[in-house]
């Protein structure tokens, strides 16, 4: 089963996008729907619409009618639907459609999709009327992908949104993310929803308790009483999304800077201070672009306040990067004394990811900052160090 022509069809790429589950199986298009039993229960069945390949392009072989496998589709009363006649078809793999279904509006259907989607709600609609959480268009359970996608399904937020083309620009990056903390974690949170080639995550602490309530998501208790590394932990959870992400769970130092080889882009996140200015040298010295984040929370008469960092380097561009990053030879322990709360890691990695897509020419930029701060007392966001 596939979807890969589904998704080069025009007409037909639109019922991905819509969320249907949606795959193309020995000819024919088949679509899960819930549907209305005699016995007036909501079951799940599965709309068959028989087509042939033509290039990249799906040809109906009928003209109104499609068919239904399932038992007896009704209404939400239990009365079979009128449109469903007693045809058997076999499908394949031992699918097997029960009923044609035929209902053919006066000036036919001016599409693929326009049929197969009147057909959902005729025999859909009865379902939701019983059952509010019943729906055709759950999202992408049952979807596959083309085989040049970095992602392990089907992005319809994208193409939902009109901008794949734009998405596109993020092809042939390889991103490296340099710290797993509260703010790293964050940023491989948005990384991984982008089409960039691949990700690596580098990071040799374990994960704890207390990086459970600075990161994404809501690890298990059983996985923290197992103290994974970082790095493994996080590249675990996210190839559910992303295709490539990949773990090297080491502290990254003057001597294993060769981790880096091949990064586009690299995102320091990093606890250890010592180690920056040889892995900035390094970045600097192969020309690659880079960003670095901070922050620093205290607690003034009870009330938390402070600065978000976003430091931006790019070729060309090193200078005012290099004088605003700390380059202190603080030990690896001492930022985890430092105030740290959920909400201000995911504000500065947003902010860091944001600025690396206008960097991208993702997003329009205007001001092209090498440093941005976000002061939390003033709730004010300062651009400095203008081209």
């Amino acid at each position: 089963m596939s979807t890969a022509l589904l998704a080069r069809d025009p007409d037909l790429s639109r019922l991905l996008d819509d969320g249907y589950n949606v795959v193309l199986q020995a000819g024919h298009i088949i679509v899960q729907i819930p549907y209305v039993t005699e016995s007036r229960t909501v079951e799940h069945g599965f709309l068959a619409h028989p087509v042939t390949v033509a290039g990249d392009r799906l040809v109906s072989e009928t003209d109104h009618r499609i068919w239904f496998g399932g038992s007896t589709p009704c209404d939400e009363r239990g009365r079979p639907l009128t449109v469903a006649n007693p045809d058997p078809r076999e499908i394949a793999g031992g699918r097997q459609a029960n009923f044609m279904l035929s209902s053919k509006p006066p000036d036919g259907y001016p599409d693929q999709y326009a049929k197969i989607t009147a057909y959902v709600r005729i025999v859909a609609d009865h379902a939701h009327a019983l059952d509010s959480s019943a729906t055709p268009t759950p999202g992408a359970a049952w979807q596959e992908i083309d085989d040049d996608s970095p992602f392990a399904y089907r992005d319809t937020a994208t193409s939902r949104a009109g901008i794949s083309a734009v998405n596109r620009r993020f092809r042939g990056h390889r991103v490296v993310i340099i710290g797993l903390g509260g703010s790293g974690s964050y940023i491989l949170d948005q990384v991984a929803k982008t089409e960039v080639d691949s990700i690596l995550l580098i990071d040799g602490d374990t994960f704890d308790n207390h990086n459970a309530f600075r990161a994404p998501g809501a690890a298990a208790l059983d996985t923290l009483r197992e103290r994974p590394l970082k790095a493994t932990y996080f590249a675990a959870v996210y190839a559910n999304m992303h295709q490539g992400v990949a773990a090297c769970p080491k502290y990254l130092d003057e001597d294993n800077l060769d981790l880096l080889e091949g990064a586009t882009f690299a995102f320091l996140a990093s606890d250890d201070a010592a180690s920056k200015p040889a892995i900035i040298g390094w970045l600097e010295a192969h020309e690659v672009p880079f960003i670095d984040v901070g922050m620093g929370i205290e607690e003034i008469d009870g009330r938390l306040s402070g600065l978000l960092r976003i430091t931006t380097s790019l070729p060309g561009r090193r200078d005012a990067a290099r004088d605003r990053i700390p380059r202190s030879a603080t030990e690896r322990d001492a930022y985890a004394s430092n105030i740290q709360t959920a909400d201000l890691n995911a504000l500065n990695a947003v902010l860091a990811v944001i600025r690396w897509k206008r960097s991208l020419d993702i997003y329009a930029d205007a001001t092209g900052e090498s440093h941005t701060t976000y002061s939390l007392i003033t709730n004010e966001i300062a651009n400095e160090d203008l081209p």
